[in-house]
């Protein structure tokens, strides 16, 4: 089975995923539901846990729209799951990338969990379209949370902040990331937006999780 191609232009196709009726009860079909990574990928947890990992970029209104089910599941998540978030941080597009250092500057600050929806929001809600690709609007955004322009410029361009942002390029590289947002389970399996249920409808943002969690059962199982 060949692996589903996301690029970022098929608006059309990926909408239907995320206005499309959900399933009562989906059933979740490998090769159209979710994939094997191949070669398997290395994970950085500690054994006895399972890695997800969750591709995405700030400008993404799929990524938008998934988010709160992807919130909602961190709450209830088993406890040996562990979360990681990797922004786009290879040029795609032309600036593309800026959110990516946005999110790690966010992290080194310590306030990626006060900056993450409400950054989301500003874009999507709000339509601070800026916010996807302008330094200078990402600076004045930081500053309502007392980041001082100097602050935000040494963090933003910190060898830190760019030691990250060139791990995230080589592991997009490495799975092959062609589209957002993708979930990566435990370097076994991949899933999220573009993929669909047994019966052939795209998934919307519930049952990607709802994939998420009967992968993350698979990996518990030992299935492979």
């Amino acid at each position: 089975m060949h692996r589903k191609v996301i690029k970022w232009l098929t608006v059309t196709a990926l909408a239907l995923g995320f206005t499309g009726s959900v399933l009562a009860t989906p059933v979740f079909k490998e090769g159209v539901s979710y994939v094997p990574v191949s070669p398997a990928e290395p994970t950085s947890v500690k054994p006895g846990q399972i890695e997800v990992i969750e591709f995405f970029w700030y400008g993404c209104p799929h990524c938008f729209a998934l988010d709160p089910y992807l919130e909602a599941w961190l709450k209830h998540k088993p406890a040996n799951v562990v979360m990681r978030r990797i922004p786009v941080a290879m040029a795609w597009g032309e600036h593309m990338d800026v959110d990516g250092r946005a999110y790690y500057t966010a992290k080194a600050l310590g306030l990626e969990p006060k900056i993450h929806v409400p950054l989301f929001d500003a874009i999507h809600v709000d339509k601070q379209y800026a916010l996807t690709n302008d330094q200078d609007a990402l600076q004045q955004f930081f500053g309502h949370y007392g980041v001082s322009k100097k602050q935000f410029d040494s963090t933003w361009n910190s060898f830190s902040v760019q030691l990250k942002m060139n791990e995230a390029a080589d592991i997009e590289q490495r799975y092959g990331l062609e589209g957002v947002p993708t979930l990566i389970i435990n370097g076994q399996w991949e899933t999220g937006a573009g993929y669909k249920t047994s019966d052939g409808t795209y998934m919307s943002p519930k049952q990607i999780m709802q994939c998420v969690n009967m992968l993350v059962q698979k990996v518990e199982q030992g299935k492979h």
